[in-house]
């Protein structure tokens, strides 16, 4: 599969150095890692509140940039806003290795947030940058005392006997990397959006719509009380469309694309992306046609970027976080899921996809089949150098994301600790690439994929099956059409979802595409997955709870006209 994808590393575009276990040293001169480095050593060595017990374990990751993002709908400009940023995130952690401050929320699960300063100086004011990192610092210290008191209340009061290490040991790790030189033309970009959004004033029948993009580049640097330290630049920006309409019965239906980017020359000419928006507009008016949908049990064809979403719901996620994290179980919080370690991690060995799917993870693929792939990085967000990881082979589950939080049978990273400034860091993907094996029986052209589908439909005497073109929620919004088993004809449906859609649909996946998507998945640090559409054996729909919305009385102002 990654034969069509490149292994071109970051050092092939940028001059790197690197080393391991080795006296290198921060660049010369960088007055924010000497006010990182120095405010560090001052706090591990000093910082004692009363009798209480000192950190035993530090990190710093300061990021700086400029960010913007443009929204217009229906050819006008909503919002336009482009600003440089500097911020820190403090990571303090008191006890040890085997049981310190982390991997608890207790009973306020909403406020389960790293210590981040979003105020730090934007000059490289040596006296500045050190009073913003001792300010966020001492605020971090008091928190994981705090927090490391509660956590071993909890423990005791739940006589939890089965502990795992909060920190697994690392080599020290050094990766310097020169900042970003990509350009982005805001202005020509706000411009070309609300271009876009005015091809949606074609279409009476989407009711709202938007297009915007969102563009943040810079650089992240990292220090922690081991001697870890990197330099490396970031970037990560997106063009997302979406639109909403309605049924003749009154539900409001949605449909959207997006368009994950680095640098501005990752993305496809413009008229590729007036085309996806146009796509985008005659989908949802087919949807505002569509019909009610009656019960269903039968097979599922996931077509393209559905199969993508497919797969990230039930595989991606549930190999992610591994990690469970204590929590207060009390009105708010029993039935969150925030932080729910994935469902897979406890299945090691055990068959979770069919035999002739393997899955791989490869955060060093810069680009795939001529598009460029967001999940790659060089040195995770611990320090830890990134490492391709096979998580599947032949269906069996072999790995899963691991950081530096130990699990149940694993007590190392793989170079995938990853989290963005709004949460801890935990193990999650880079690039995944779903990779069938040579089996014409069960990897055939999309085409064929099409006609197997059909004729499992006509075998079980069917009047049609299910084809699932976009997902944006498996609990009801999804864009769906019944395909006749007669002629193949397609008739749009709505207010339905899945029941019980678990992770026995992987196992039932029967045949896939040899073509491939590319989809850049919404998450932070960004990530990309390349799959095929697939044909899953059987899935039970029915109609949906939710009831219908009011439409409006008067016709969109656009079309009143």
């Amino acid at each position: 599969m990654k034969n069509i994808c490149k292994n071109v590393l970051l050092s092939a575009l940028i001059s790197l150095s690197f080393c391991v276990a080795a006296p290198c040293a921060a660049p010369e001169g960088d007055v924010v890692f000497k006010a990182m480095n120095d405010e560090m050593a001052r706090s591990m060595n000093k910082l004692k509140m009363d009798n209480l017990q000192k950190p035993y374990f530090m990190a710093y990751t300061v990021s700086e940039g400029s960010s913007c993002h443009i929204s217009a709908t229906f050819g006008s400009i909503e919002g336009f806003d482009s600003s440089p940023y500097r911020r820190v995130k403090a990571e303090v952690r008191v006890g040890d290795k085997k049981f310190d401050n982390t991997n608890y929320m207790g009973a306020a699960w909403g406020e389960y947030r790293p210590s981040v300063d979003y105020g730090i100086a934007m000059n490289d004011n040596y006296d500045s940058l050190r009073f913003s990192i001792w300010s966020l610092t001492d605020a971090a210290y008091k928190d994981a005392l705090d927090t490391y008191s509660k956590k071993k209340a909890f423990k005791e009061s739940k006589n939890i006997a089965e502990l795992y290490d909060d920190l697994t040991d690392e080599p020290v790790y050094k990766d310097f990397s020169p900042a970003a030189t990509w350009q982005f033309d805001g202005n020509l970009w706000a411009g070309r959006v609300k271009r876009l959004s005015a091809v949606f004033i074609k279409y009476p029948a989407v009711k709202y719509s938007q297009v915007s993009l969102s563009y943040d580049y810079g650089l992240s640097r990292f220090v922690n009380s081991e001697g870890s330290e990197f330099k490396k630049p970031y970037c990560s920006g997106a063009i997302n469309i979406a639109g909403e309409t309605y049924s003749r019965d009154g539900y409001k239906l949605d449909a959207s694309a997006r368009f994950g980017f680095c640098g501005a020359d990752d993305l496809p000419a413009f008229e590729t992306i007036v085309k996806k928006v146009e796509e985008t507009a005659e989908r949802l008016t087919a949807m505002s046609k569509s019909v009610p949908m009656k019960a269903y049990i039968g097979p599922v064809l996931f077509e393209e970027n559905a199969a993508a979403r497919f797969f990230e719901h039930f595989f991606v996620n549930n190999v992610s976080n591994p990690r469970e994290i204590w929590k207060e179980t009390n009105k708010w919080s029993t039935n969150s899921v925030y932080r729910r370690a994935g469902e897979l991690v406890e299945r090691l060995d055990m068959r979770v996809m069919p035999p002739f799917l393997s899955v791989v993870d490869d955060p060093f693929v810069t680009v795939c089949n001529g598009v460029s792939l967001m999940g790659h990085y060089e040195v995770d967000d611990e320090g830890v150098p990134a490492r391709e990881v096979r998580l599947v082979e032949k269906g069996r589950l072999k790995d899963i994301y691991r950081s530096r939080t130990a699990t149940r049978d694993f007590n190392r990273s793989n170079g995938h600790g990853r989290g963005g400034y709004h949460e801890f860091t935990s193990g999650g993907p880079g690039n995944v690439f779903i990779e069938p094996e040579d089996n014409p029986a069960r990897v055939m052209p999309f085409s064929e994929l099409k006609k197997k589908f059909l004729d499992m439909c006509r075998e079980q005497e069917l009047e049609y099956c299910l084809l699932v073109k976009d997902i944006a929620s498996f609990h009801g919004s999804f864009s769906a059409y019944k395909v006749y088993a007669s002629d193949g004809r397609e008739e749009p449906v709505h207010a339905i979802e899945f029941i019980g859609a678990g992770l026995r649909a992987l196992r039932d996946i029967v045949a896939v595409s040899k073509e491939m998507t590319i989809y850049n998945m919404a998450w932070t640090p960004p990530a990309s997955l390349v799959a095929p559409s697939i044909i899953v054996q059987e899935m039970e729909i029915k109609k949906t709870e939710d009831k219908p919305d009011r439409k409006p009385y008067l016709d969109h102002p656009f079309f009143a006209r």
